[in-house]
């Protein structure tokens, strides 16, 4: 089995340089809520709204365009849900362009190109499954919705042939509740507070397990990602993130199949809050509590620490890509009104 590498910064390959770009203020303010923000990057996208962060009970969405200097530029939305809000992202189910949400209740999907209505929800609360909160939101490209709960299970939803949302799916793959998840082609990755992470597949809306990773030192996990070439990425509420592949398993005979680790990387000093893989470039994203932001190389054998910056006393919450080629990205931090985005210098 061949292992990665991790690689620091000044030792091998191109280093990328990254300056601000523009502040992008929101009515409000941000959560402490990992993985607090949500880009829309799609290749189907129509709509200039395109960024929104969770304040509490509200998702505030703002347009592409809308920067401090010309803030009247584009209307911004304001979504009550009346509930607490755990995760948002944006998809495209069948020809719906949504923005998916996850909250104490369960799931609300808005269609995007209606002024943000509310087109479906789902309760996901079950007192005999144990079932508080929804967290956790995956899509595979149009087709199937896939959304975590507190108790450890995963429900996928999709289009029926109307292409109204419904729910087809519920698998118990945790032991304890879903933190996050990440999908690429056909493979899902979840990852929860005990820190165990999942790979499933899904085939005709249904879910498979194929293997999950052992559980490192009781550390939760945080956040997780699919990079491009497959690979997945775990970040943890100590700092590290550990990167496994879905293709290699330690086959077990007698029950399932092991993820194997190919690398760790002391990534932060403190909880990994968010990542983000940029869409058509091998490039791995990620904010911390520590004040850091982070920029990775990733190949198939090393991973190299390309752009760090520190801003002081910050703790950060989110972070996305904004360009699918890894040009942009945007950043928010706990109890400030602002998204802040970043654009690399083209020396």
């Amino acid at each position: 089995m061949s292992q990665m590498h991790m690689v620091l910064p000044g030792t091998h390959g191109r280093q990328m340089l990254y300056a601000k770009e523009k502040q992008i203020f929101v009515k409000g303010t941000v959560s402490a809520v990992t993985n607090n923000v949500a880009v829309n990057v799609s290749k189907y996208q129509k709509s200039l709204h395109g960024f929104a962060i969770i304040d509490r009970q509200t998702i505030h969405v703002v347009g592409t365009e809308n920067s401090v200097d010309n803030a009247a530029d584009v209307p911004q939305f304001c979504l009550d849900t009346k509930t607490n809000v755990t995760q948002i992202l944006w998809c495209t189910l069948g020809y719906i362009n949504c923005l998916v949400v996850t909250c104490s209740e369960g799931l609300i999907i808005y269609d995007c190109d209606q002024q943000f209505k509310r087109i479906y929800t789902h309760n996901c609360e079950d007192k005999n499954m144990k079932e508080k909160y929804a967290k956790g939101i995956a899509a595979f490209e149009c087709t199937y919705l896939c959304v975590g709960n507190s108790n450890g299970s995963i429900r996928v939803f999709g289009p029926d042939e109307d292409g109204q949302v419904v729910f087809l799916d519920r698998k118990l793959f945790h032991g304890a509740p879903i933190t996050d998840m990440s999908s690429y082609k056909h493979n899902l990755v979840s990852c929860d507070e005990s820190g165990c992470t999942v790979l499933s597949q899904i085939d005709c809306g249904e879910l498979m397990i194929i293997a999950r990773s052992k559980v490192f030192g009781g550390h939760p996990c945080t956040t997780t990602e699919m990079t491009r070439i497959g690979l997945m990425a775990v970040g943890y509420g100590c700092g590290t993130i550990r990167m496994f592949d879905p293709t290699v398993k330690l086959v077990n005979e007698d029950a399932e199949d092991q993820l194997p680790m190919m690398v760790q990387m002391s990534a932060h000093a403190r909880c990994v809050t968010s990542m983000s893989a940029a869409r058509d470039v091998d490039l791995l994203l990620s904010v911390s509590e520590d004040s850091w932001i982070r920029v990775w190389k990733i190949s198939t054998t090393t991973v190299t620490l390309v752009y760090c910056y520190m801003k002081e006393d910050t703790m950060f919450v989110g972070c996305q890509f904004i360009t699918r080629n890894g040009s942009k990205f945007c950043t928010t931090a706990y109890d400030s009104p602002y998204i802040t985005c970043y654009a690399l210098n083209q020396l």
